[in-house]
């Protein structure tokens, strides 16, 4: 695998790929939708010493108490025939309630108050413009303030950085069409405008190229860009959490999952024994990998995908049977201490104590990981006796699936409301494990029907909307039906083959 290529050369690359990708469906991809780029202008701002942005891309800064931002386009509304969102992405991860008004820039019209509480790194948010105030937005642009939030909220931009974000990334007004290209969301997987942040989120996309690379030489070029970006020379460097420049570290269990996608695509990288030791590190005397020490270790569904499916498949591809057994492990005391009942809880404590039941996320990781780490797991009575587990579990989260294919967000809550991201990892690892023979054609027909149902939760650029925000606000924020766009759930959508179903 090649990864000498520099970022500009990858961009350019990734937006020839885009250009070339046939669309699909009755609507090609330039009849339906047009990016249409903002004109940026903002109080200069300089990052706090230590701080760092994502590949060092162009950025711009709200802050609380300033005049904000102002955007705008030097060209005629669109007709009337035609919507528009407006798109801004973060390019920090924010911990708190974040509002920010949006106003047209010259009459003060406000067009509507901004949600973006708790946004990921990376993460996309759009804002539907009303109809009748089309006209005046591009008669006077608009000007953007927070309202509700203490700390700076960095988005990407393109202000003459000599590095910039992909377009889905910056400011822009997505005007549309109504109609749909049904796989637009492969088009959206296969370029950049899929990355994210390092660990689970970025690891779920990569899984997915990883799967379309099976059949599409596009998602094998887009997967070798993007794996360059985090792995290249040998070593690993990324943005974290907190915006700091992170050079071959792995804080979590969640951030193996990236490994299981390099160990299939580069088995050499030096990279892959780090993550070896960092998980050797991480488990008991009975093999159990988890976060924490002693009393305080937290096990979470997430460590079946993020942890036993990357040990499984280091297992095959170095010949390190041990690690087979950690992977094992890991999944018997999930299966054991987090599955009751009628329910799966999400986390879970080795003295008993239960969170998050039937959390449709903490179910999709369950599955998924399940699926993933029995496929690679060589033959054995353990293998087996997961293979069981995984059914029961299976026909346990299938009797909660809606009339419409979806699940809600807590499948016993019906007041959480339906739920994208979740609906879509768990017909991931329904037709993942129905291709690999390790479930019926109920599992398939459950799949099939959780497909059609996201359907109309797809941008028309093929973004998945409907996505529960990342887990950083408790239960309140879990239950309250907020919803975001996420692209990591593209990952999930490549695994729903509906041609083999």
């Amino acid at each position: 695998m090649n990864f000498s290529i520099t970022r500009r050369e990858m961009l350019a690359a990734s937006a020839s790929l885009l250009a070339s990708t046939s669309a699909f469906g009755k609507l090609k991809r330039e009849e339906l939708y047009t990016n249409l780029m903002a004109t940026v202008t903002c109080a200069p701002s300089t990052l706090p010493e230590g701080k760092y942005i994502p590949f060092d891309w162009g950025y711009g800064e709200i802050s609380a108490g300033s005049e904000g931002l102002k955007l705008f386009w030097n060209q005629p509304a669109p007709s009337k025939n035609q919507f528009a969102s407006l798109r801004i992405t973060s390019a920090t991860d924010v911990r708190e309630i974040l509002v920010l008004e949006v106003k047209t820039a010259e009459t003060g019209k406000v067009i509507g108050e901004w949600d973006l509480r708790f946004a990921a790194l990376m993460q996309p948010f759009e804002l539907p413009i009303p109809a009748k105030d089309l006209e005046a937005v591009f008669a006077e642009g608009i000007t953007i303030k927070l309202v509700k939030g203490t700390k700076p909220f960095w988005f990407f931009t393109n202000n003459n950085s000599e590095e910039t974000a992909p377009t889905a990334y910056l400011p822009h007004l997505l005007v549309y069409e109504k109609g749909m290209v049904k796989e637009a969301w492969q088009d959206r997987l296969m370029s950049l405008e899929s990355l994210q942040t390092f660990g689970w989120q970025q690891g779920i996309v990569w899984d997915g190229l990883l799967e379309m690379s099976k059949k599409s030489t596009k998602a094998k070029t887009v997967l070798e860009q993007q794996l360059a970006l985090y792995f290249a020379n040998n070593s690993l460097l990324y943005c974290n959490l907190n915006n700091v420049k992170t050079l071959e570290e792995i804080h979590t269990v969640e951030s193996i999952l990236p490994f299981a996608i390099l160990a299939q695509t580069n088995p050499g990288h030096a990279l892959l024994k780090t993550a070896i030791k960092f998980c050797e590190a991480h488990a008991n005397s009975e093999g159990v990998i988890a976060d924490g020490t002693g009393d305080n270790r937290m096990l979470k569904t997430e460590e079946c995908y993020t942890v036993s499916y990357p040990l499984a498949v280091l297992a095959k591809t170095l010949n390190r049977p041990e690690l087979a057994q950690l992977a094992i492990r890991t999944l018997q005391a999930r299966v054991s201490i987090l599955e009751k009942g009628k329910s799966i809880y999400q986390r879970g404590t080795e003295q008993g104590e239960l969170y998050f039941e039937n959390w449709g996320r903490g179910a999709a990781w369950y599955l998924l990981g399940l699926a993933k780490t029995l496929v690679h797991l060589p033959e054995s009575t353990e293998k087996e006796s997961l293979k069981r587990s995984f059914e029961q579990a299976v026909s346990k989260v299938i009797s909660y699936q809606l009339p419409g294919g979806l699940w809600c967000n807590f499948f016993n809550l019906a007041e959480t409301g339906v739920e994208t991201s979740g609906t879509a990892g768990i017909a991931a690892a329904l037709s993942y494990g129905y291709r690999n023979k390790l479930l019926g054609k109920n599992a398939a027909e459950a799949a099939k029907n959780a497909s059609m149902g996201l359907l109309p939760y797809m941008t028309p650029d093929g973004y998945l909307t409907g996505t529960a925000q990342v887990n950083k606000g408790g239960d309140d924020l879990q239950k309250n039906g907020f919803r975001v766009i996420s692209p990591y759930t593209l990952g999930f959508l490549a695994h729903l083959d509906l041609k083999n179903l």
